[in-house]
């Protein structure tokens, strides 16, 4: 018997609205199972990314993460003695930092109008 496994990123499935190359590879595998009588098996896990996986995709520096996860303002994992970041905190962490400088720049924006 054998196992198929497929692996989808978040970053893939994360703000698609219209059918992609993700759902179609879904579906053929799923038809492909069917066809050889296979069980097929759905499921998640959380992405965890380190600390300097976050500061990448936020733009900031390693210390800056490491400061905010002391701080609260990033909710973090330890794994033995390391911190691990779920990539949906991540992406909040994201969503706050735009809402911040929106924010700064519709004042900036008001005061030149």
């Amino acid at each position: 018997m054998s196992t198929t496994v497929l692996t989808l990123e978040p970053d893939v499935l994360v703000g698609s609205q219209e059918s992609s190359s993700w759902e179609q590879a879904i579906v053929a595998l799923v038809r492909r199972a069917a066809k050889d009588g296979q069980r097929v098996i759905v499921s998640t896990e959380t992405k965890m990314v380190t600390p300097e996986e976050a500061a990448r995709m936020l733009m900031f520096s390693r210390s800056t993460i490491s400061r905010r996860i002391t701080a609260g303002e990033i909710r973090a994992t330890k794994v033995g003695n390391r911190n691990r970041i779920a990539y949906a905190e991540v992406r909040r962490a994201w969503e706050q930092q735009m809402d911040i400088l929106a924010t700064a720049a519709a004042d900036d924006i008001e005061v030149e109008l």
